[in-house]
């Protein structure tokens, strides 16, 4: 029996866990095991995990709904789906469920989380993966969530010589899109070209998607922006290149008019805790390390600062 644990059932949890527990409902190979507490907890357990898509609505019920890692036991599989900002508290809340065959796979928006958690586990980290997943889900209430745009896609990996395609059968199987590769380390950097710009200029100037794309101004300051992350990805022995910038600025009209980042929403409900570090502080503090010009994102970083 392979157990599958979700930590952190806001929207990306919520995306990958409905999924996973739909398919892996009557298996008697697969446990799936949502990891989340308080009123998060309470909704699941009376009524069920609901995640709403274009196509369909799931209504899914996972074979334990817990916050107790006695009572979740050892894990063979443990994605990580919080925010950022609580990856090391809450990777060191579940060290109990976590032995020397769990695998890791973190989906946070950032280049960073492994190191994260290797310095929060006592572990072998050949068995933490890197991974990202590029998906627009937004928490309705507790215990519903909205897909509203990105088409889910899934990319884990590492980068020695472990073989880790059984972890990539075993989330396919589940019903979700992966892809296992030995290249994640410039995955992640691609995808941190289009989160990063695109959360954190939303985020200082309060705009949508749809209305950053329909302005050749604020495009133009996204491409900038775009273009100081990947000097910075160079630094760190990544190479991107102008068309990886005309891809990511390509995709912005994949997501609805409407659509906002975690952090804008953040942001905008005066949350103190939030993805600010990861996708602003972290680019400007090794701009400012690698000498590298990054005087746009310091100007979005006042914007958001003043507010």
């Amino acid at each position: 029996m392979k157990k599958i644990g979700i930590l952190g059932m806001g929207g990306i949890g919520s995306f990958v866990g409905a999924k996973l527990s739909k398919s892996y409902k009557n298996s008697n190979e697969v446990e799936v095991i949502f990891i989340c507490r308080d009123k998060t907890k309470e909704v699941i357990n009376h009524k069920g995990l609901t995640l709403i898509t274009s196509q369909e609505t799931i209504t899914a019920n996972a074979n334990l709904t817990s916050n107790n890692p006695e009572e979740i036991g050892l894990l063979d599989v443990l994605i990580v789906a919080t925010k950022s900002y609580s990856l090391a508290t809450a990777i060191s809340s579940y060290k109990k469920c976590i032995h020397s065959k769990t695998v890791i796979i973190p989906l946070q928006n950032g280049v960073d989380a492994k190191s994260i958690i290797e310095h929060n586990l006592d572990i072998n980290p050949t068995n933490i993966l890197e991974g990202c997943i590029y998906v627009a889900s937004n928490i309705e209430q507790p215990g519903v969530v909205k897909h509203v745009g990105g088409p889910g896609k899934i990319f884990i990996g590492n980068n020695d010589e472990l073989d880790f395609k059984w972890v990539e059968k075993l989330l396919i199987e589940g019903g979700l899109d992966v892809v296992y590769t030995h290249n994640i380390q410039e995955i992640l950097w691609k995808k941190y070209l289009f989160v990063s710009p695109l959360a954190v200029m939303t985020s200082a100037l309060h705009i949508t998607f749809g209305e950053l794309e329909e302005s050749t101004e604020y495009m133009e300051i996204l491409e900038k922006m775009m273009k100081e992350v990947l000097s910075l990805a160079n630094k760190f022995n990544i190479t991107l290149t102008h068309k990886d910038i005309e891809d990511s600025l390509a995709m912005l009209s994949k997501f609805p008019y409407a659509s906002k980042t975690s952090l804008q929403l953040d942001i905008e409900n005066k949350k103190q805790n939030n993805e600010k570090y990861n996708l602003l502080d972290f680019v400007i503090n090794n701009g400012e390390k690698f000498g590298i010009n990054v005087d746009t994102y310091k100007a979005m970083n006042e914007k958001i600062t003043n507010k």
